[in-house]
């Protein structure tokens, strides 16, 4: 089968969104389906090669990158449909979130789990790092709706498996970004598009008051309540906005959100979904993920002593502090903080090389422990 191992091949595939620096050198393949995927992998086997996979390198730390003695298996062409009912699809893996809702969209059907990138996240990443983002306050992460996968596995002996899985009997998939084995297609449950939604978009002069308003929101545990995020000052003037902070609120009805007008409810969610590219644009590339819940105010305010654009998910927890490239001692702090608080250094993008680092001792024995499970042989990159 053709590969590709040339310099421009080499310079795009050891890039990805991590700003991870790399450069190894690799053999890189595009299979067209299935059975090309198996055959490449029956190869690196018996080549004793390690295999990662990626599509358009969208990750945010460095899961697609090879390292010495890897191959890369492009999966950017299994993006189709299999089956479809009422309650669920069965998909390939990098059918993109997009087509997937435009598909569903003609039958009032809708896959929840939503990302800002939802024009370029596939589905099989969203599984490979158990996504969530916004809406995991109603719809929690990407293990609620999967119903089965099929998987490619390669067992002690180097043979190839290929199962089908329910969700709960293949959970360690979920988080493993590709470093078990190879999603070859996956079940997706449904639900009914919801019929309206609406908003609150309030500003703030000071974080004290935002807090207070989202702590406010929280109390009255409505059900309806689909999305709770924040925006500092500095990021709500990258998408222009005033220089304040701001919290958007969002239900799943029209009567508890102030605004209701699809329009203005679609510019308000445009805002929202150009803070990360807009803060890029200022220069601050390095995207972080850490969660915490009770002293979350503590992690927000540090940013903001360290001039530290943020923003993010403030219901579940989880914000996005960027860093640019002189930052990395205060990144580096940042993660000393929120161990000491006592919760997770990445919630939606995950470890792999940017952030193994700083995994405690118990972590890396129980990622150990999964590995030799499902992967022996240290077939798949991690």
């Amino acid at each position: 089968m053709q590969s590709y191992n040339d310099p421009l091949h080499n310079l795009i595939y050891n890039t990805d969104a991590s700003h991870f620096e790399n450069n190894e050198k690799t053999e890189v393949f595009l299979p067209k389906n299935r059975n090309k995927v198996i055959e490449i992998v029956e190869n690196a086997v018996k080549e004793n090669k390690k295999i990662v996979c990626r599509a358009w390198g969208t990750n945010l730390v460095g899961n697609c990158l090879p390292s010495k003695n890897t191959i890369v298996i492009d999966l950017s062409a299994l993006n189709k449909i299999l089956e479809q009912n009422a309650s669920s699809i069965t998909v390939e893996p990098w059918l993109t979130t997009d087509e997937l809702n435009d598909i569903l969209d003609k039958y009032d059907l809708y896959f929840p789990v939503q990302l800002w990138s939802h024009a370029s996240a596939q589905i099989g990443g969203m599984i490979a790092t158990n996504w969530a983002w916004m809406r995991a306050i109603k719809y929690w992460k990407m293990e609620k709706w999967v119903e089965e996968m099929e998987i490619l596995t390669v067992n002690e002996n180097k043979g190839i498996k290929i199962q089908t899985f329910n969700a709960d009997d293949a959970k360690d998939f979920f988080w493993a970004e590709w470093g078990l084995g190879i999603i070859l297609n996956a079940k997706l449950k449904l639900i009914k598009k919801p019929e309206s939604t609406s908003l609150t978009f309030k500003d703030f002069d000071n974080l004290d008051n935002a807090l207070m308003f989202v702590e406010s929101v929280k109390s009255k545990k409505n059900s309806e309540l689909s999305a709770l995020e924040i925006i500092n000052p500095q990021v709500s003037q990258a998408v222009w906005l005033e220089n304040k902070y701001y919290v958007i609120v969002e239900y799943e009805n029209s009567t508890d959100g102030e605004i209701t007008d699809k329009n203005e409810i679609k510019e308000i969610w445009a805002k929202r979904d150009a803070c990360y590219p807009a803060t890029l644009n200022l220069w601050y590339p390095q995207i972080e993920d850490p969660e915490l819940h009770e002293n979350i105010d503590e992690l927000f305010k540090w940013c903001e002593n360290n001039n530290i654009p943020v923003y993010g998910h403030i219901w579940i927890g989880v914000l996005h502090p960027h860093f640019n490239s002189e930052q990395k001692e205060l990144m580096d702090d940042m993660y000393t903080l929120v161990q000491e608080l006592w919760w997770n250094v990445s919630w939606e993008h995950w470890i792999w090389k940017k952030k193994q680092k700083y995994l405690s001792e118990q972590e890396k024995n129980q990622i150990k422990s999964i590995k030799e499970k499902w992967d022996s042989n240290d077939v798949f990159g991690f």
